[in-house]
């Protein structure tokens, strides 16, 4: 049976795309279930407000920044890949308990075609820019499609706690042998804001010499082109940005609450890039 009222809930939430998602599949489907919705959740009132939610009759929560290590820590039952990242981004409020999962690293994974893992990303040098949560899932995911991965962050000894965290065997990138682990990577993706804010630039790399066959992935999907995709894209690389995997993360958590699997069509597509 389907969950009967879902949302996403962040600090701040409203410029969520997940409502759209979520609302496309339920409208698409014909679910007899309320509109997806989007809350604001102060981290300081997190259990409170969860518990509110839950006797007001939520069944299935997305959650976002900066409370995903909240809801791992208040969840009684977690999966695996979540208590590898201590994350959590979907809960499932039931009667008797609290359910927490992660479907961003299989949202990243999910997001890139088969080509660009065997090509990419299979036995071949990787390089991840940042060391936040979002690098947590991504470094996760890189590992388990068989990525040789290093990670480089302004704060090496933050990237260093997270390779140690997820058992990757690795060490962080120095900042004087970042453009020279870049040009030998196969496959580089930004999960830092940088480019996020109107003007802002990108330049953590020299895209100078970065070999032809590398692929690039900026995590940031608004703008639609980050100043990161658009130096790669002047050189004439290939380039995704983070809007794939924001809707393969919320089909996993779809599936999650309503037993019903759902895909991404090019009117969803579309529907994304307009708003």
């Amino acid at each position: 049976m389907a969950t009967d009222r879902t949302a996403v809930i962040g600090f701040p939430v409203d410029h969520s795309l997940s409502p759209i998602i979520h609302n496309h599949w339920i409208k698409e489907l014909g679910l007899d279930i309320k509109p997806y919705e989007k809350i604001n959740v102060d981290p300081n009132k997190f259990e409170e407000q969860i518990n509110n939610l839950k006797a007001e009759g939520y069944g299935g929560l997305n959650v976002t920044v900066p409370l995903k290590e909240l809801a791992f820590s208040i969840s009684d039952e977690t999966s695996s890949v979540s208590k590898k990242l201590k994350s959590v981004n979907t809960l499932s409020l039931n009667f008797e308990k609290i359910d927490g999962d992660n479907t961003d690293a299989v949202g990243f994974i999910n997001s890139l075609d088969e080509k660009t893992i065997e090509n990419n990303i299979a036995n071949k040098k990787t390089l991840v820019l940042g060391a936040g949560g979002s690098a947590r899932s991504v470094v996760h995911a890189l590992n388990e499609m068989g990525g040789h991965v290093r990670l480089f962050n302004r704060t090496p000894e933050k990237a260093a706690i997270l390779l140690n965290d997820l058992s990757i065997n690795s060490s962080p990138v120095s900042t004087e042998e970042l453009d020279d682990y870049a040009n030998s990577s196969s496959f580089i993706v930004n999960t830092t804001s940088l480019g996020q804010k109107e003007g802002e630039r990108n330049n953590i790399l020299s895209f100078e010499n970065i070999g032809m066959e590398t692929f690039i992935y900026d995590l940031i999907y608004n703008p639609k082109r980050s100043s990161f995709l658009e130096q790669a894209e002047a050189k004439g690389l290939k380039v995704q940005n983070g809007l794939r995997m924001l809707i393969e993360q919320a089909a996993c958590s779809f599936q999650i609450w309503h037993e019903i699997k759902v895909g991404v069509s090019g009117e969803l597509m579309s529907l994304l890039e307009s708003v």
